[in-house]
């Protein structure tokens, strides 16, 4: 009877209020697997988790990090199926799209790192190119669609978290290597234990002369995207005793360089330099964490977290996000609750735009529940926002998944979205020369709902096979309009993307394995001139290809990767299709010494995922990894 209760509960929220979570799953520290069912499968590349998942959810390890040799959290992430990684100002700024949309919540331990002054073009609130290198990562979470209410309610796309690796040895590790444009990677980390303390701390530097990609189309004379920039990470745990602890985060990156910009011209079909932009960059974030329960099945924890932000491009501006959160749980029967609150405060300066020191809060409670019947679990959830600027709003969501029997898992899932203007939607009002760009205060939130349907069904011990249908909608969609004379922003009244995703891995032998994947996404837009919906011809990629290759045998690893794009609009972009290849190998010499190679876009295919913005052409990397 009480089970009946309990859904009954729910039911009643749903309906007075207006409804997934991340997938969960265990990984083996020590052998890097991810833990499924009884059984484990070694992933030497990112695959889909296989256990009782209620979303599309990729896991990359630190052991397909490792053996790819992967400088960068964009480098890792670019080769997920179905996830689009955009260079903005060449080879200084990058942003993501997971489901076709840019609106993608960044977490590091389950801690939003958003900007809250927005990206430089687009929804996205986290330039990869401002996080530190990946030594540090123990593993990515990639949820495409709907995550948990605990993360928040603007994330139409998806949710990457990005969990650090905790100290459980002594050992230093040096990672060195050269490249093409003058680059030179220099990265040391250092973890260990004593007592009740562990820590793992990383420092790199890192070193490029200039930035070089396919000319076919492009005036490249004089560009530019050099950089010197330097991170720092640190995490320290300290045991209190045998159910809480505290555990101190700290990340810091500065950078230096140039970034070049673009525009068509009309004497030529060729697109030319505009500017040669010096750009600085620092990031500080920390958060103290009190975790309590740990030895339960039901923990909980406090954090306070500070993220600051200072940059100079064209003009200097910075940003402060600080907040506290408090989240537990109870078991009650087949029922595991979890509710949490958190107060968050956004502060940014941008004087040259026109405003300073502009603040708002937002304070937010959620709580969800996951059911266990067996085979069947249904997850309700609910957020409640109240935004200083914008009022409360409530974000119900609901995650289902279906577990028929060791082979074939089911799930769906549906969430409210609410995402408030950024800083810049709402204040940035610019006047430079022959040009101007303003914000609007008067901009209306983005609400709508994501949904998702799909399977991982594994066909046998080798074959593993992921399918998933996904839909959003949004009302008052932000989009910024940018013109040769003017950028201005405005709501759009509907944004609407619906598309699938397919992926197979299959295990050859002992030695090979391979992975293909398909992504198709339509997304159509009403701008409110009377027109209705219409097909959105700026999308840069209507349909994903994803193809790898790989070979592990005694001290050897090879690595081949194929990425394509087809349907775009050729009067918007470059080309219509592109495919990109890129290969890596490593050899250890013993176990503590490591050689590798790689050469990423191996034909120097010419393309651009943002209008003008051209990727990187054809790159080399040697380097050596030692541990002692």
């Amino acid at each position: 009877m009480k089970r009946y209760n309990i859904l009954t509960a729910w039911i009643c929220l749903f309906m007075a209020a207006s409804m997934p979570v991340l997938a969960e799953q265990t990984v083996d520290d020590d052998t890097d697997t991810i833990i499924v069912r009884a059984k484990r499968y070694v992933t030497p590349l990112a695959v889909p988790v296989v256990s009782s998942s209620q979303s599309n959810t990729t896991v990359v390890t630190s052991k397909t990090i490792a053996d790819n040799h992967y400088l960068s959290v964009q480098e890792a992430l670019q080769k997920v199926n179905g996830v689009t990684v955009t260079d903005q100002v060449p080879g200084i700024s990058s942003y993501i799209r997971l489901n076709g949309d840019d609106r993608v919540l960044i977490l590091v331990n389950g801690q939003s790192i958003a900007n809250a002054q927005s990206a430089a073009y687009g929804r996205g609130s986290v330039d990869l190119a401002t996080l530190p290198g990946v030594a540090n990562i123990d593993r990515i979470e990639v949820t495409k669609g709907s995550g948990s209410v605990k993360y928040g309610s603007g994330a139409v796309g998806g949710v990457i978290n990005i969990i650090t690796k905790k100290g459980n040895k002594n050992s230093t590790t040096l990672d060195m290597n050269t490249g093409s444009w003058g680059t030179h990677n220099y990265t040391l980390s250092n973890e260990g234990t004593r007592g009740n303390t562990s820590w793992y701390v990383t420092g790199s530097l890192n070193h490029r002369k200039y930035y070089k990609f396919n000319g076919d189309g492009y005036n490249t004379d004089q560009s530019r995207g050099d950089f010197n920039k330097d991170s720092f990470t640190a995490r320290i745990d300290q045991k209190l005793n045998a159910a809480s602890s505290l555990t101190f985060d700290v990340s810091h990156t500065n950078s230096e360089g140039h970034g070049s910009t673009f525009g068509s011209s009309e004497t030529d079909d060729l697109i030319h330099l505009t500017a040669n932009k010096i750009i600085e960059r620092l990031n500080n974030d920390y958060s103290v964490t009190y975790h309590f329960r740990e030895n339960t099945q039901t923990p909980g924890f406090l954090r306070y977290f500070n993220d600051y932000s200072q940059n100079y491009w064209t003009y200097r501006f910075h940003s402060r996000t600080q907040g506290v959160q408090l989240q537990n749980s109870w078991k009650a029967d087949n029922s595991l609750i979890t509710a949490g609150t958190e107060w968050t405060e956004d502060t940014g300066t941008n004087a040259a735009a026109g405003y300073i020191d502009q603040k708002r809060t937002n304070r937010a409670f959620y709580v969800e529940d996951a059911i266990d019947w067996g085979k069947l679990t249904v997850t309700p959830g609910i957020r409640v926002d109240d935004n200083s600027q914008f009022g409360v709003h409530k974000t119900p969501r609901l995650a289902v998944n279906y577990r028929a029997n060791s082979k074939f898992n089911a799930y769906a899932n549906w969430g409210r979205v609410f995402a408030a203007p950024k800083l810049n939607d709402l204040y940035y009002y610019l006047v430079g020369d022959n040009k101007v760009s303003y914000g609007d205060p008067n901009l209306r939130p983005e609400t709508g709902y994501t949904q998702t349907v799909g399977f991982t069904y594994q066909y046998d011990a080798k074959t593993l096979f992921n399918f998933s249908l996904f839909r959003s909608s949004l009302d008052n969609a932000i989009r910024w309009d940018r013109g040769t004379g003017y950028s201005e922003v405005r709501n759009l009244n509907k944004e609407k993307k619906n598309g699938v995703e397919i992926s197979m891995n299959k295990t050859i032998n002992a030695a090979w394995d391979y992975e293909l994947g398909y992504a198709y996404i339509h997304t159509r837009i009403d701008e409110g001139d009377g027109l209705g919906l219409h097909l959105d011809e700026t999308f840069n990629r209507p349909n994903g290809y994803h193809a790898g290759l790989h070979y592990h045998a005694r001290a050897w690893r090879a690595n081949l990767f194929m990425t394509a794009g087809t349907g775009r609009n050729d009067t918007y972009y470059m080309n219509n299709s592109y495919v990109v290849w890129d290969a890596n190998i490593s050899y250890d010499m013993n176990k503590d010494m490591t050689l590798y190679a790689a050469v990423n876009n191996l034909t120097n295919e010419g393309y651009d995922l943002y209008h003008n913005y051209p990727m990187s052409g054809r790159y080399w990397q040697a380097g050596v990894k030692y541990t002692f």
